[in-house]
């Protein structure tokens, strides 16, 4: 049964553009490995800076694995991480109960 999980992580401010930009379109190698290691579904909310991804994987754990363990994976992370703060904190851009947030980015079965 598919393991469904949440995560939040933070931007730089001012970051929000060039994160929404960047993700347009992920790279098809990145696709690829993303669906081979078990994602199911992964969607991108933005809450002013905070992300909150929405992950269905097959496994999470071997999905991590996975991914820690691709090239590619590791290459798009270094690309994202210029727009990420480290270690975010809670900010007034909580999601409202309801809120769903802008949508950034979406891989899911229904896009393949």
């Amino acid at each position: 049964m598919p393991e469904e999980f949440e995560f939040s992580t933070w931007l730089r401010p001012g970051a929000e553009r060039a994160y929404e930009s960047l993700h347009r379109a992920i790279p098809a190698d990145l696709d690829a490995a993303m669906r081979a290691a078990g994602v199911r579904d992964w969607r991108i909310h933005r809450f002013g800076t905070r992300l909150v991804h929405r992950v269905v994987a097959e496994d999470r754990d071997l999905m991590t694995r996975r991914l820690d363990g691709d090239p590619r994976n590791r290459q798009w992370q270094e690309e994202v991480s210029v727009h990420l703060r480290e270690g975010g904190e809670p900010d007034a851009t909580e999601p409202d109960d309801g809120d769903e947030g802008t949508l950034v980015w979406e891989l899911s079965w229904a896009t393949r």
